[in-house]
Formats: structure tokens, sequence, C-alpha cells
């Protein structure tokens, strides 16, 4: 039997209806353990953020681990995990002025738990706006955009960034330097560096002592100390993906997140499988090997676990429901023989995030049930 056939035969046993994520808790959980302690030894922080798992059973690790505060990107978001026992939470999203009255009301749920709700703003009128609905101690924070390009304040913008302070009483600045995830690994730290002191220029442009918080996984990983700032929010980093994988910023061991798709074909005349796992199963956001897109790669099973990434057995084609895997011909005999349609693969997607976001709940590679909502009734 091939390394694919042995890794079907383990994933029989579990209790799923493929295509399914599962999740290696010890790799999780020793995930979460390593930012916690390079977090500790770093004086700041931690907020991770939740969008990735989307879970509160995996949130629940993260308390498990002493993290008390996270970071959410929505409304909905939110709500869910405040069911589950989370009372200081930010939304990473700028605040859209629809969702005002019913975030006021979470604001002031949340207060009543001791805790808080943290929204974001770029402008002055944004900032009367929360000002005027959300009840203090709920925060505002002011978003910078410190070379992503994507929202906030560019940070050399001293009118705005004036005006928008004197609005209202701000509690810090969020920075989200995505451009790292397209950055070098060696040049990760100097990015990291630079954002931080872009920040405390923004800070000491408006006089004021703000909390500085900036957030993403390559700089959080990948960086000895997270000096300068006062929290991070890196999220990916629980499971990590392909996409860290390729760029260096983790190891093959540090992949904790997979789905298990069945086999529709296997074509060993073309070197290649067809698995009923698409876009609505893994997402589409795909990593580059040698400048060609592949969107996720195959992995095998151990009885403990997950045990080999196959980098080279890459997801090459994606459409709604179906991903097409290129096998390498030398290696037919070795990973395919004995697999056949009706089995599954254990697939490594290139973007955890969107992978967990298609999916309604988890289930670890122990058979246990993470379950993405909590039992108690959601809030109005």
């Amino acid at each position: 039997m091939g390394l694919l056939a042995d890794t079907a035969r383990l994933l029989e046993r579990l209790p799923l209806d493929a295509p399914a994520l599962l999740v290696d808790e010890t790799r999780a959980r020793a995930n979460i353990a390593a930012m916690c302690a390079k977090v500790k030894a770093s004086h700041t922080s931690l907020r991770p953020h939740f969008k990735t798992h989307q879970n509160v059973g995996v949130g629940r690790w993260f308390r498990e681990a002493g993290v008390r505060h996270a970071t959410v990107s929505s409304y909905a978001m939110a709500v869910q995990f405040a069911d589950d026992g989370w009372d200081n939470l930010l939304i990473a999203m700028l605040v859209d002025p629809g969702d005002l009255p019913r975030l006021a009301v979470l604001g002031r749920r949340l207060t009543e738990r001791n805790g808080r709700l943290g929204l974001l703003v770029d402008t002055p009128e944004a900032a009367r706006a929360v000002a005027s609905t959300v009840e203090w101690p709920n925060s505002i924070h002011m978003k910078i955009d410190t070379g992503y390009g994507r929202s906030g304040i560019f940070w050399e913008d001293a009118r705005r960034i004036r005006e928008t302070a004197a609005a209202a009483d701000s509690s810090g600045l969020v920075a989200h330097a995505g451009h790292s995830y397209r950055t070098p690994r060696d040049e990760l730290k100097a990015l990291h560096c630079t954002t931080a002191e872009r920040l405390s220029a923004v800070a000491m442009a408006t006089g004021q002592d703000l909390l500085l918080s900036v957030g993403d996984t390559p700089t959080c990983a990948t960086v000895d100390l997270l000096l300068g700032v006062d929290e991070v929010r890196p999220g990916n980093f629980v499971f990590f993906d392909v996409m860290q994988l390729v760029a260096g910023i983790c190891g093959p061991q540090h992949l904790a997140l997979a789905a298990a798709c069945p086999v529709l074909a296997v074509d060993e005349a073309r070197g290649r499988l067809v698995l009923r796992g698409g876009a609505v199963h893994l997402g589409k956001d795909p990593a580059l090997v040698g400048g060609a897109p592949i969107f996720g790669c195959l992995g095998t099973m151990a009885p403990e676990g997950f045990d080999q990434v196959l980098p080279d057995v890459a997801v090459t084609q994606l459409t709604q429901e179906h991903a097409v895997v290129e096998v390498p011909r030398e290696r037919w005999s070795e990973l395919a023989t004995g697999l056949r349609p009706g089995d599954l693969a254990l697939v490594f997607p290139s973007h955890a995030c969107l992978a967990c976001h298609q999916h309604g709940h988890l289930l670890t590679t122990d058979a246990a049930y993470l379950p993405r909502e909590a039992d108690s009734p959601a809030w109005p």
C-alpha cells in the first residue's frame, strides 16, 4: 500500500462527514504555547485574531493558555465569542455605521461583565459617531496604515490624525502589516521595527498616551522579540498553512489544520487524483511555488496525528467542488498504490483562514468535536 492509502485507512476510523476539517490538537496547542512564550519574553500582550479558526473550542485552548483578550473581524464573530465568555474583544475592521446600534448593546453587556468592546475608526466623523453611541469604557482605536495600503489613516497624514484624535478619546492605535505576507523572511524583523516606529510617531503626533497594537503572523512568528509595541494580534499561527510553509515562516511540523477530502478519481496514466474538495471547502487563495499557484498539498497521517507534508503532491486546479492533485509519476508507486475512489485524502490548505470559514465545526485527529459556537443563547 502507498502512503496515501495508508492515510486513508487511518482517516476512515474517524466519524467524518467529508469534506471536513481536521485539527491536530497537539500541534495547535504547541503553536499557541510558543507564541505565548514569545509574547511574555517580549513584555507585550497577546490578543490573537480568532478569524483564523472561528471556533469556540479552539478559543478555549487559548483561554487555557492564559489568554484573556481576543480579536475578531465582525459583529457576528464578536457575539460568537462573547457567548463563550470572552469579555474583552476588539473588532479589527473599520466600524460599519449601520452596526452601531447593536454594537452599543453588545458593548453594554460586555461592560456589565467587567469587559469592553474595542472599535476602529479612521475619520473624525466615525470617531464622533462611535463616541455618541457606544458608552465608555468601551474603547475607540484609530486604524493606522503603516505601509500595507488597505485601510486606515496613512501614518504621515498628520492633519487627519490630529483631527480624528481630537474628535473623541482614543485608547490606542491599530495597524496590520499585511504586506508582511509578501516580504522575504530575512526582511521581516526590519518590517516589524518600521511598523512599531511609525505607530510610535503617530502616537507622538497626537500628544496622547496610546496603546500600540500590531498584528500579522509572519512578523510575530519569526521576529525573536516583539519590541516597540504594547500588543500583538496574529491569528494564522494557531494552525499555519501552506502559504506560511512555502514562505519559510513555519516548518511542516507546525501545520495543524487539514481537510479530509473524498477521492473521486485515481488516474495513474495522467499522474493525478481528483478530489471532492473545491473552493467551497478549501477557499481559493493560492500559494505560489516557483511562480505557479497551488491551493494546498497532500499529507499523511500517523496514529497519533498528522505526519508528513508532501509539498510535491500539490492541488494545482481548484473549482467550486473539485480539486485536481498532481502526483509525481516517479513517486506514484510509493504514494498512490492501493488508493481508490471513496478513500479520503488529507489536504493541507494554502490558506487556513479561508478554509475554516467554509466549515461549521472542526474535528481533532483524536475524534474530539470542536464546536463553532457556544451552547448559550446568542446576543440580540
